[in-house]
This record gives C-alpha cells, structure tokens and sequence, in this order.
C-alpha cells in the first residue's frame, strides 16, 4: 500500500564539500565531492521512505549510467519505482557548496525537459497524498499539469505542491494560477512568494507554508499564522534541504499533527541533513 505519491524531477546530483569562495585562478582544487540521487521529486520520496512512510516516485530518468545509479539506489531505500526509462540523457545537477551555507547550482534538465502526461498513468497514482515537485524545470509537463490536478481532486487527493521558481527560466503567472487552484498544499520560499504576488491572499482557505532558510518557516491555514524560528547549524550540504523540509512537514500532515508540530518536525529534519554531507 502506497500513502504518498512523489511526481516531478530526477536527476543526479554531484556536490561539492563547503568551500570558502571561487577564487580567480581556472582551476580550483577540492578535497571531496559527493554523487548522489537529486531532484525535489526524488529527495522528497527519499525523505519520506526514511522517516518510514512507503512512498511511489514517478518521473524519467535515461538510458545510461546515471539512469541504472538512480534506479539501484532508490530500490535500496525502499522507494516504490515508477520511473521510466527513456533514450535520453538522465539529468544532472552540479552544486557548489560554501561555507556561509550558500550554493549555486548548474541544471542540465535532460529526461526531465521532456516529461509529460504521456509518461504518468492515473492508476499509478496512488497514496492519501500526491506531491509535485519541479514544475519550473518541467516544461512539458507544464501546461498539462491542471488537466491532470483535476483528475486526481476527483479522485479526493490532497495534492501538495513545491514550483522550485529559483531556476532562471521564464514562468508565466497565469499558466502557474491554473495549476495553483487545485493545490491543497504550497510550499515557497520568500523569493517565490515575492516573484508570483505581493501577498499571499490567492491562496485564501488552504496551507501555504514559506520557508525562510536560517529565520524558520511560517505557514498560512484557515486564517491562522504559524511561525517558528530557525534552528542554528553548522551547514555542510544545503542542496535538497527544502526538499527533506516539505517531506517532513508532509508526513506529520499525513498523521494528523498540528500545524505548528508540522513546522517544528520540518525545521528539525531539515537542519539534521543541512549538517550532514
């Protein structure tokens, strides 16, 4: 039995250890560098077979080496695959990490510029909860997404929601309301709330939870706001942090906790990856 449904982005992810700055010279010497299983579809599903719930992942990987590492790792974990291989080229993340707990990231999309309602079947999707997760990156996925969003409420699914707007690709508002208005659940940073309005009011009567880094996170529901602060950390890996904090947050949801213990058990799982690497 499935209790939650992760749909979106997969990729490889190879990650720098924390580094002081990118100096002038052209070659940069590191003493360690992780590869890894990424993509907030699959570091949501990741987080949340961890913490014990059983939990499908669906999306597309390629026909390589990367596409057969994804795989293997995820059954090791106990995800529940539905992934499908394409001959295509699986997509990659590189992360460099710095000592001030900031990144930046280079995307090379791949398999996942090409995801679409072709390659995700209604019947795979199962679970009290669906999780989407990319929609930025997903652009043949986009403009489909709410004919699929109103399917699944026919279908009683609280659907929850991450748009992951960092990414410096072109987002149209009225595409991203249509796809909005069949969320239960949206989870933003305060750079996406301040890129799609000036203040939360579209999305009146549901949960909205804003992450705000290092300061917390708070969360709109039923007119109530809930705010918890920021927990002190010695940050070593902060890319797919957001991604484990809505797995958390997700899985108290599913069990019935109150907003604020929500909030509190995401900011805590949260800062326990940031200081892992």
């Amino acid at each position: 039995m499935v209790d939650v449904t992760s749909i979106g982005d997969v990729n490889i992810d190879i990650l720098t250890e924390p580094i002081d700055r990118i100096g002038e010279d052209e070659q940069s010497i590191i003493e360690e560098m992780r590869i890894k299983v990424g993509g907030g579809a699959a570091n949501f599903a990741i987080w949340l077979s961890n913490l014990g719930m059983k939990v499908r992942l669906i999306g597309l990987v390629g026909n390589d080496n990367f596409g057969d590492f994804i795989k293997t790792q995820l059954r090791k974990i106990g995800v529940d695959l539905k992934l499908k291989t394409i001959d295509e080229k699986t997509g990659i993340t590189f992360g460099i990490h710095f000592k001030d707990g900031s990144k930046k990231l280079i995307t090379y999309r791949g398999v996942n510029k090409v995801l679409s309602i072709n390659h995700i079947k209604i019947s795979e999707i199962e679970g009290e909860i669906v999780y989407f997760s990319g929609y930025n990156l997903l652009e043949g996925l986009r403009k489909d997404l709410p004919t699929l969003l109103e399917e699944l409420k026919k279908n009683d699914k609280v659907i929850s929601f991450d748009p992951d707007l960092k990414a410096g690709i072109r987002f149209e508002k009225n595409e991203f309301f249509k796809v909005a208005k069949f969320v239960d659940i949206m989870f933003l940073n305060e750079r996406e709330a301040s890129l799609i309005a000036k203040n939360l009011d579209w999305f009146k009567g549901r949960t909205i939870v804003v992450k705000r880094g290092k300061n917390g996170a708070y969360a709109l529901e039923n007119g109530e706001r809930v705010e918890v602060s920021g927990i002190e950390a010695n940050v070593k890996n902060p890319t797919g942090a957001g991604d484990v904090f809505n797995a958390a947050f997700i899985h108290h949801y599913y069990y019935g906790y109150d907003l604020r213990e929500c909030l509190e058990f995401a900011n805590e799982e949260a800062v326990k990856y940031l200081q892992t690497f």
